[in-house]
């Protein structure tokens, strides 16, 4: 059976245990904190930034898990850009579609 089929089934294993020294985690609090304010500047200055293509910045500047970035990361960085938490999301509904003469087929 492969690693992530036991992840699913049974849950973490013990090399996934978190740190045991207030070092480890401060260390891990301080790279979240960098990886939230450099997104945050990113969506200052491009508030349309589509969200994996922050997902990408964000791996690209920080040893932060993946796991934690849509849950923590992006709707932090968001608040902190001063943009709504959840950005416009979903397919256009027809009435706005028609205003804006984009094609929702």
């Amino acid at each position: 059976m492969t690693r992530w089929l036991d992840d699913v089934f049974f849950g973490p294993g013990p090399e996934d245990d978190p740190p045991e020294d207030a070092d480890e985690w401060s260390s891990q609090l301080g790279e979240l904190e960098r990886a939230v304010a450099a997104l945050s500047e990113k969506l200052r200055a491009e508030p349309d930034l589509r969200r994996d293509e922050a997902r990408l910045l964000v791996k690209l500047l920080s040893d932060v898990p993946g796991i934690l970035f849509r849950s923590i990361i992006w709707p932090a960085a968001r608040k902190r850009a001063g943009l709504p938490a959840h950005g416009k999301g979903g397919r256009p509904r027809k009435k706005l579609a028609a205003e804006t003469g984009r094609n929702i087929s």
